[in-house]
């Protein structure tokens, strides 16, 4: 059995690579072959179905620690805030859109309030590791709208926050109407908030003292972990507090070089910024196998609903990037238009919030589940394939690139 383990590991990593490979020669992301790989192996009951719920709790925390660390690592708030505010508008139209159009399908299905607005936050953010890599490499697209969609795909990094701490009322059977709910959720929030801020403060002057020293980076990783459990123990949310640590360890050299134009404290080294990016692969990979592993084979209905969603999505955002661009608002061409409206991709942020959601004993997790993978394939599928048609019809090749992003 041990072996037979070792040599599904060797091949999810091995697929992973040659998925990233093939990504850069078709566009087709690697979690649609890594999400069937996982599917074969819940099928053959690779580990057993205990195994698999019992560890959704632990490799759900390990993701989220990976994803709002390095969405925190890698946002610029001096380029947010200088060039960021029509990113910033599309970003908060999308989530809303979303919400709107998931919270009102499901709600046509059966599904109690609660749960359709927690799954359409879940799906509200995109995927910057399918958007990123086609913008940056698509022929005929400007620098500035490609720096427009790099902000809004950081949308995916709040949706997390929001549904984290849905998921931990809903999962205590707390009902969020309750005023002592929502006032315990913003003292968790604050709280957490200050102790990643207080974290980031503390931590970055000690990178450049450390780096001198072999493998300094690990020590910023394992003070991450350490911060997610310790966050954790005093009752507040470690994940806002791993978000908020990570925004301010990318910024607090900006602001001690204001406050002490005597020093020069560095940025965030190359050296870190690769480690976390190969930490970042080796959670997308195994955790889109995983996924593949407990949803198994969709049901017809799940896949229906999915669809409908990934549909409506893209509607909604026809319309007000429409109404945009007729508003002079975003200034872009009518191919940029168009590969604006097809990038809809959702990805590791909200199939690791829907394993959250079955961990933590949700009210119909398990259907939470098997919709969010529909949304991820059919809005990846929809991507792809309106990135191809659009290659070959206004001559816009695609060429994705590898890059350093977790989700």
């Amino acid at each position: 059995m041990a072996e037979i383990a070792i040599i599904a590991i060797g091949v999810t990593i091995l697929l992973g690579f040659a998925g990233n490979v093939l990504f850069q020669k078709t566009s087709i992301p690697n979690t649609l072959w890594l999400l069937l790989f996982g599917i074969i192996l819940g099928t053959l009951n690779f580990s057993g179905e205990s195994f698999i719920f019992e560890s959704a709790g632990l490799i759900g925390a390990i993701a989220i620690i990976g994803i709002l660390s390095d969405g925190g690592m890698h946002l610029d708030l001096k380029k947010v805030i200088s060039q960021g505010f029509i990113g910033i508008l599309l970003m908060f139209s999308g989530i809303v859109f979303s919400i709107i159009s998931t919270f009102a399908l499901l709600l046509l299905f059966g599904f109690p309030s609660t749960i359709a607005l927690l799954v359409g936050i879940i799906i509200a953010g995109s995927s910057s590791s399918v958007i990123i890599p086609m913008i940056l490499s698509m022929k005929g697209i400007s620098e500035k709208l490609k720096t427009i969609l790099s902000i809004e795909s950081i949308s995916d990094n709040f949706s997390v926050v929001i549904a984290l701490v849905m998921i931990n009322h809903l999962g205590q059977g707390t009902q969020l109407s309750a005023n002592g709910a929502v006032q315990g959720s913003l003292l968790k929030c604050f709280s957490a908030i200050t102790i990643g801020i207080i974290f980031g403060l503390l931590w970055a002057p000690l990178i450049s003292r450390l780096k001198k020293y072999e493998f300094s980076y690990t020590a910023t990783l394992s003070a991450f972990i350490l911060l997610y459990a310790f966050t954790e123990i005093l009752g507040s949310s470690g994940a806002i507090a791993i978000f908020f640590g990570g925004i301010m360890l990318a910024n607090a050299p900006l602001l001690f070089n204001s406050l002490f134009p005597e020093k020069k404290f560095e940025q965030l080294d190359e050296d870190l910024s690769k480690t976390h990016a190969l930490v970042a692969f080796m959670i997308r990979v195994f955790f889109f196998v995983y996924l593949g592993m407990i949803v198994g084979l969709p049901k017809i209905e799940a896949l229906a609903i999915g669809l409908a969603i990934t549909l409506l999505i893209a509607a909604g955002r026809m319309l007000y990037i429409s109404f945009f661009a007729r508003r002079k608002m975003l200034e872009i061409s009518e191919l940029e238009k168009k590969v604006t409206i097809v990038m809809v991709p959702r990805g590791l942020s909200a199939a690791v919030l829907a394993v959250f959601a079955l961990s933590a004993g949700v009210f119909r997790a398990q259907e939470i589940v098997q919709i969010v993978f529909s949304v991820i394939l059919f809005s990846i599928l929809f991507t792809t394939l309106a990135a191809y048609f659009l290659k070959s019809k206004k001559g816009a090749p695609v060429k994705p690139v590898i890059i350093e992003a977790l989700d």
